[in-house]
């Protein structure tokens, strides 16, 4: 899930992902109290985002929609659910999963989930519902970004911690095979 990783959320360059289980299913740390109301639920518009391989090179550009939902689960700790569905455009190279090689123009879908843990003080400055902003990264192949993208000020301010607890992200190809990355770890590839 390197690509969600380096990618974005609202934690940009403050993730710290934590030591992988022996399970390979998420448990109850690895989602946010749902029973409860949220604090805010938007989704944010993201694109020319680089998709980064297991093994950490960029392997494509990502349009997608992203939705967050974050609740509150303690004196400025917080719970975020993040949803990523969108699409993906490949450059030449190596494939995703490292197993053979992907050509130029591929295109395909892709879904994935993040869960965060948050300590900070809530401090919006953006709305607390709705579609909320749209980012064009401007993402290179050598994973260079210069344009905008979302980050923890939009609605944090100070952040003192950020933990994924639990990622996923599966790309798919009509016919060049499908991809899977989670926290512990990768499976499938895109080829040809």
């Amino acid at each position: 899930m390197r690509r969600i990783l380096t990618a974005l959320t609202l934690c940009v360059g403050l993730l710290a992902v934590g030591t992988p289980r022996a399970s390979a299913m998420p448990t109850e740390l690895d989602s946010c109290p749902t029973d409860r109301p949220t604090l805010y639920d938007v989704t944010i518009g993201n694109r020319n985002v680089a998709d980064f391989a297991t093994d950490g090179h960029v392997w494509a550009l990502d349009t997608y929609l992203q939705h967050v939902q974050v609740w509150k689960i303690g004196q400025k700790h917080y719970c975020f659910r993040i949803e990523y569905d969108g699409t993906w455009t490949s450059f030449a190279g190596v494939s995703p999963g490292g197993t053979g090689t992907i050509s130029a123009g591929l295109t395909g879908t892709f879904h994935g989930l993040r869960i965060l843990r948050l300590t900070g003080e809530f401090n919006p400055q953006y709305p607390l519902s709705g579609h909320v902003a749209d980012f064009d990264w401007q993402c290179q192949a050598d994973g260079t970004c210069t344009g905008p993208r979302p980050s923890p000020g939009m609605y944090f301010s100070p952040i003192t911690n950020v933990n994924s607890t639990w990622q996923e992200f599966h790309a798919t190809s009509a016919t060049n095979g499908t991809w899977h990355d989670t926290t512990y770890g990768s499976s499938g590839d895109i080829t040809g």
